[in-house]
């Protein structure tokens, strides 16, 4: 009895021993059908003919996947074995693609995009409303890659920003200044706004186009190192304006004007700028508008080098950002706005050296606001561009239309953005 037992265990060991080992089951996942239109049901992976079609699935179908490869899903179709193309379905489960959520942070709001580009009007699928959320899957270079009914969109980081507990959209309370710009240097976009078409007063940061109209003018002729005679006409400015020191009969060069109207925010000195440049300041004035129409700021008109309040004198934040933009290429000019103060020898009956200390005196240990200019006058309030830089990066900040606390408030949450 025990041999024969041993007998049928050896038989049985033989036997499965040499039967062929059985192909193990293919994991399965689920698939569905993301198409609107439905999708093709096809008998092999493959687009080349239509008769390969067996059926149409619609929206939303369902399917068990045991595989995939080279675009194609392999789903098991009752007993057969079936395809379907990965451009009108897609794999669901644990294991999809992983979404957050952005919000869209511009008052103005924000262009859904076809394709990651600015270059084109004909790629904006629709516009989104300020605080629009929608579900992104990834990000790359300034663009979130979203997820629509069917397709993928694109929105820009320059209106829109990831939305998590550690970094909420931006509030107005953030930015208390009535008007702002907030912006990559050198960009028509920007990275927040607030009221930004809306008319203001630019008060001394009119300066920034003074400064722009009179370097191009002395630099053409050669003469920013050229000596010449103050007079009375050249320093009448309206009672209660800045002022730089200067005297009729100083003699001066327009480099040591730049300084004392950058740096001191001096009206006298811009006063005396203009008439040099125009040979009057109304001449000059013209030049100014020209160049400000130029340069796009289309909605702004100028009365005056220096900024002191008339009803006829306004501008926009997004104005200024094209302001902001032109003046960051001049090197000479962005280091004098950059100068906390300057020291400077006056020839002449009264000759004497002046000192001027920067007019900025917001967040003085940050270091990463590299050049300013500063405006006030009862009507504008306070008004401030910002140059900043982030690294490699550098940014401009305009603020129209606030007080000292409130301009500091909107400066420090950009540093801190």
């Amino acid at each position: 009895m025990k041999s024969l037992f041993r007998i049928c265990l050896t038989l049985v060991l033989l036997i499965t021993l040499c039967l062929p080992a059985l192909p193990a089951q293919a994991a399965s996942y689920q698939v569905i059908v993301t198409s609107t239109i439905g999708a093709n049901i096809r008998t092999k992976p493959s687009t080349s003919s239509s008769a390969t079609i067996t059926r149409r699935a619609p929206y939303k179908a369902k399917f068990t996947a045991v595989s995939y490869s080279n675009g194609w899903y392999k789903i098991k179709d009752g007993n057969a074995y079936r395809y379907l193309s990965n451009q009108v379905a897609a794999k669901v489960g644990t294991s999809s693609v992983k979404t957050y959520k952005i919000i869209v942070y511009s008052t103005a709001g924000a262009n859904v995009r076809t394709s990651p580009s600015t270059a084109s009007s004909k790629n904006i699928k629709r516009h989104a409303t300020y605080k629009s959320k929608f579900n992104a899957v990834s990000y790359s270079n300034g663009w979130y890659k979203v997820k629509g009914k069917v397709n993928y969109y694109y929105v820009s980081n320059q209106v829109a920003r990831k939305l998590t507990t550690s970094s909420p959209a931006p509030s107005s309370g953030s930015y208390p200044v009535a008007s702002m710009r907030y912006f990559k240097l050198g960009s028509s976009g920007y990275e927040l706004t607030k009221e930004s078409f809306a008319r203001r007063y630019p008060a001394s940061t009119t300066k920034l186009l003074t400064a722009l109209v009179a370097y191009d003018a002395a630099a053409k002729k050669g003469t920013l190192d050229q000596t010449f005679t103050l007079t009375y006409s050249m320093l009448s400015v309206p009672a209660g304006s800045s002022s730089a020191g200067f005297r009729s009969g100083d003699k001066v060069t327009m480099r040591q004007l730049l300084n004392g109207m950058l740096i001191r925010s001096g009206n006298d000195a811009a006063k005396a700028i203009a008439v040099r440049t125009g040979g009057s300041e109304s001449n000059f004035v013209s030049m100014m508008n020209s160049r400000a129409k130029a340069i796009g700021m289309s909605a702004s008109h100028f009365m005056n080098p220096h900024g002191f309040y008339h009803a006829s004198h306004y501008t926009t934040a997004a104005d200024m950002q094209k302001l902001a933009n032109t003046y960051a290429k001049y090197s000479y000019l962005m280091t004098v706005s950059g100068r906390k103060s300057y020291q400077t020898a006056v020839k002449g009956p009264y000759a004497r050296t002046l000192t001027w200390y920067h007019t900025n005196t917001s967040l003085p240990g940050d270091t990463r606001v590299y050049a300013s200019k500063t405006g006030y006058t009862p009507e504008s309030a306070y008004t401030r561009v910002f140059f900043i830089k982030k690294g490699s990066t550098r940014y401009g900040l305009v603020t129209l239309k606030g007080t000292l606390p409130q301009t500091e408030t909107a400066l420090r949450s950009v540093l801190n953005r």
